[in-house]
């Protein structure tokens, strides 16, 4: 007889839940990763765009010019400032995500270990069974031998 685990579909559940836990926060920890690129990319582009605007406003440049390129600035500040402000809620829920796939670790660990300890006593009870056998055909063919 092989050995069973009796809880293999609960050990089969738990790493399926580690699985799901893992995609979570993978998607958690992209969408943290996205909202950082576009955080400096935002940056990157405000200070740009003010570097050309005081180079602009330096060899001259029409007020109008002037008034549209200082409000491109103006909302790239404000979309840092919004993208900045999205960044702790996303490093919270990335945290979260991060917990749940140690506690669902955890979970399908002590579920292998025991699996794992069961095997062990399974593999001991064999061994045991096995040298009872061995010392019975011994004894068996010791006293066949002595009756001679």
């Amino acid at each position: 007889m092989a050995f069973s685990f009796r809880l293999q579909t609960v050990l089969d559940h738990r790493a399926h839940q580690e699985d799901l836990a893992l995609n979570q926060f993978a998607v958690k920890l992209q969408a943290q990763a996205e909202c950082e690129r576009h955080i400096s990319w935002l940056q990157k582009e405000m200070r740009r765009a003010r570097q050309e605007l005081y180079e602009r406003e330096q060899r001259g440049m029409p007020a109008k010019d002037y008034i549209l390129a200082n409000e491109y600035v103006t909302v790239l500040r404000l979309q840092v400032m919004r993208e900045q402000a999205r960044l702790p809620v996303l490093k919270a829920l990335t945290e979260q995500a991060r917990q749940a796939l140690v506690e669902a670790t955890r979970g399908r660990k002590v579920l292998e270990a025991l699996r794992d300890r069961h095997r062990r006593e399974y593999d001991r009870e064999q061994l045991l069974a096995e040298q009872r056998l061995l010392d019975e055909v011994a004894v068996g063919a010791y006293t066949r031998r002595m009756e001679i």
